[in-house]
Order: C-alpha cells, then sequence, then structure tokens
C-alpha cells in the first residue's frame, strides 16, 4: 500500500480507530494517574472528605487499596491479565472492608481489555470468577453488617463490560473475516487472471510453432528443390515454386488470424479474422500440400466423421499437421499413412511414416516442442499422445481423443 492511500484509509476511518496504540496506552496513564490523584486527595489531602469510621490506620490500608485498584489500569493493555487480578484484588478487599470502589469504574478497564482481546471461553471464566469472588466479599461484608452504598454496582459493572468488550470483539472478527475473504478472492481473480494469460500465451505459441514449423519446412524443402532442378527440370522447379508461394501465402493468412487475437481489446467479440479457423474439411488440402514436397501420403478415415467442436477439430488439424511437419523435416520423401478412425467416444489420429530417402535425424521421443504441443492439444480434450521411433527406423504418431464425455 502506498502512503498516500494508507493516508487516505486512515482519514475515512472512525476516530476511535485513528488513535495509535501508543496513543491508548498514554490514555491508560492519564485515567490511572486522574484516579490515584483524586484517591490521594480524597484519603491523605482531605481528612474530612471520607467518612468518620476512616481513620488511622484504616484510612491508610483502604487508600492503598484505592491505589492498588487505580494504578494497574496505566499497564492494562500491556498485561490486561495482571491488571485485572490486582484491581480484582483491590476490589474485593474493599468491599469486604465495607468501602466499595463505587461509583468509580475502575474494575471495567481490565475487564473490557480481556473480553475484546481474549477468546471468548477465557474472558467468560474470568467473568464467572470475578462475579463470584464479588458476591463473596458481598456476603463478608454483610456478615459483618459492613455493607455500605452500592452494593450492587461492581456486579452489574462488570457484567455490562464483558458483554460490551465480547460484542466488540465478534464484531472486530467478524470484519476481519470479511477483509480476509475480500482480500482472497482479490488474490483468486489475479491468479485466475494470470492463468489465463499464461494460458493464452500458451495457446498463442503453439499456434505459431505449427503454422510457422509446418510452413517453414514445406518452404525449405520446397526451395531446395526448386534450386536443384532449376537448370535441368525448369517445369518442377515452377511448381515448387508455386509450393512455396501457396504455403507462404497460407501461412500469412494463419499469422494475421493469430495477430488478430492479440489485438483484441474487448474479449473479442467484435474481432473479425481473416480467415477460418482450420478444421478437419482443410485436411485434404493440407495433405496436397505435403504431397506437393515430393512425399507419398496416404489418407485413410474409418467411420462417419461426428459434428464436433471447433476446438477439438483444430486440435485434429494441428496434430496432423505437426506430424507431417516432423516427417518433412526428419524423413523427406518417406512414404506415409494418416489414419483417422472415429468411433462414439473417442477418435484416433496416427501418422506413421517409412525411413525417409533422404533420411535426417528423427525427432526425440516426446522431447521436442512439436510433440510436447500435440501432447499437450490431446490432454486438453481427455486424451493421450504416444510419439516413438519404429524398429525399422520410421517414427509413428499416435493420438487418442475424446470426442464426447468429460474432458
Amino acid at each position: 500500500m502506498t502512503p498516500s492511500s494508507s493516508a487516505v484509509d486512515v482519514a475515512g476511518a472512525p476516530w476511535l480507530e485513528r488513535i495509535s496504540p501508543r496513543q491508548w496506552v498514554g490514555f491508560d496513564i492519564a485515567v490511572a494517574a486522574f484516579f490515584t490523584a483524586g484517591f490521594v486527595t480524597h484519603f491523605f489531602l482531605l481528612p474530612h472528605a471520607h467518612p468518620t469510621d476512616v481513620t488511622g490506620t484504616n484510612r491508610v490500608v483502604l487508600g492503598s487499596l484505592f491505589l492498588l485498584a487505580a494504578v494497574p489500569i496505566a499497564w492494562r493493555r500491556v498485561s490486561p491479565l495482571s491488571a485485572m487480578v490486582l484491581v480484582a484484588s483491590a476490589t474485593i478487599a474493599t468491599t469486604i472492608l465495607g468501602h466499595s470502589l463505587a461509583p468509580a469504574p475502575l474494575l471495567a478497564f481490565p475487564l473490557y481489555t480481556i473480553a475484546t482481546t481474549r477468546p471468548r471461553r477465557e474472558s467468560l471464566v474470568t467473568l464467572i470468577v470475578l462475579e463470584g469472588a464479588i458476591l463473596v466479599a458481598l456476603a463478608v461484608a454483610a456478615h459483618f453488617h459492613r455493607a455500605q452504598g452500592d452494593v450492587t454496582f461492581n456486579l452489574l459493572l462488570a457484567l455490562a463490560t464483558w458483554f460490551i468488550g465480547d460484542s466488540i470483539r465478534t464484531r472486530r472478527e467478524f470484519r476481519r473475516a470479511i477483509a480476509d475473504q475480500v482480500a482472497e478472492r482479490q488474490r483468486r481473480e489475479i491468479d485466475q487472471a494470470h492463468r489465463a494469460i499464461s494460458e493464452e500465451r500458451l495457446e498463442i505459441a503453439r499456434e505459431l510453432h505449427d503454422i510457422l514449423a509446418h510452413s517453414l519446412s514445406v518452404i525449405a524443402v520446397q526451395s531446395g528443390v526448386g534450386r536443384h532442378v532449376m537448370d535441368q527440370q525448369p517445369e518442377q522447379a515452377r511448381r515448387a515454386l508455386a509450393t512455396v508461394e501457396e504455403t507462404s501465402r497460407q501461412s500469412l493468412d494463419e499469422l494475421r488470424r493469430v495477430i488478430t487475437v492479440l489485438r483484441r481489446t474487448n474479449g473479442g467479440l467484435d474481432a473479425p479474422a481473416h480467415s477460418p479457423t482450420p478444421d478437419l474439411s482443410d485436411l485434404t488440402e493440407l495433405l496436397d500440400r505435403v504431397r506437393a514436397t515430393g512425399m507419398n501420403v496416404t489418407w485413410r478415415l474409418d467411420g462417419p466423421a461426428p459434428h464436433l467442436p471447433l476446438g477439438l477439430e483444430l486440435s485434429i488439424y494441428r496434430i496432423v499437421q505437426e506430424a507431417l511437419t516432423n516427417v518433412v523435416k526428419h524423413a523427406d520423401g518417406a512414404d506415409t499413412l494418416v489414419h483417422l478412425a472415429f468411433s462414439d467416444h473417442d477418435v484416433t489420429i496416427k501418422v506413421v511414416n517409412e525411413p525417409g530417402v533422404h533420411q535426417r535425424a528423427t525427432p526425440s521421443d516426446g522431447n521436442t516442442h512439436g510433440i510436447i504441443g500435440m501432447r499437450e492439444r490431446a490432454i486438453a480434450f481427455g486424451g493421450t499422445l504416444d510419439a516413438h521411433t519404429r524398429p525399422d527406423g520410421g517414427f509413428e504418431v499416435t493420438a487418442v481423443l475424446r470426442t464426447a464425455g468429460e474432458s
């Protein structure tokens, strides 16, 4: 919290809450000094101000007890229990002697502190013990005919003080709980926002990887083909350059779509996409682009393709695209099978390639960014993905995504 905001919060708080702990301690010392000065004046400086039976030794004893009840108020916030014991002892002793502290509310100060700072069970036990001790003191005073003045004052004072203190403690705890709930809700909202940003960044990173890895692989292969056959087979070089041009245009369209997502300012509800999101109907065009690189790609479909959510169709498309990209990068010219099998609850994607004509290093069995991205897409729909090198040197990618039920 900045100093300026803290100052605003303090200025807007109730005036009692603006008092600092040090100022409250100063207040307690002032109260203790006030009652101490009053008792000293009453018992020692004004000898005719007290009853006629309070003379000599009795005056010294009773005055000392009154001072014992007043002085501990000064540290009742620092050590409320010790202050409570001293004030209560002085109150009980003066009650037995027949001279109650009434109407001085000395007992209320330490009891209020205990009621507002200690658990209810502890403060309630303190109240019961105090009330019982006062009742015993009143009984003793009545037995010796010493009870004078308002004998019920301290009983009612202790009960009222406890109720007020306990109510304030309960209110403070309620406000503290509300503040904690608000802080926890804000923390969760911040965490959720951070999580959403991370997920969005991951999705964008996957999209960019899928677009650029596939497109650049095709462009690199076709550019190399065109360069090698430019003089001897100009027609094939022309086809290779046409493939490079078409792949570049499609990549630019998909990049514009991703950039549009990045530029959304109000949730994207009114942000038009420059091109539709790829789905199952675009797989044929994807395979044609890969075949244009010289690869022999076989397409196989088992079962009628059901109506799937757009996100699931995009994941299927991206998994096939990434698997074919790996074939183009690592096994140029390899015979490849793309097999999709639909069932009632899931779809199985299998991309298998033989060793390539120009075999390069095969992709790691699950450690490359592309395979990690494919696996994350499969997991997002409650599925699994396995990518491994075949015994014959080829590579196989098998993904199972759920099409029904909870993902």
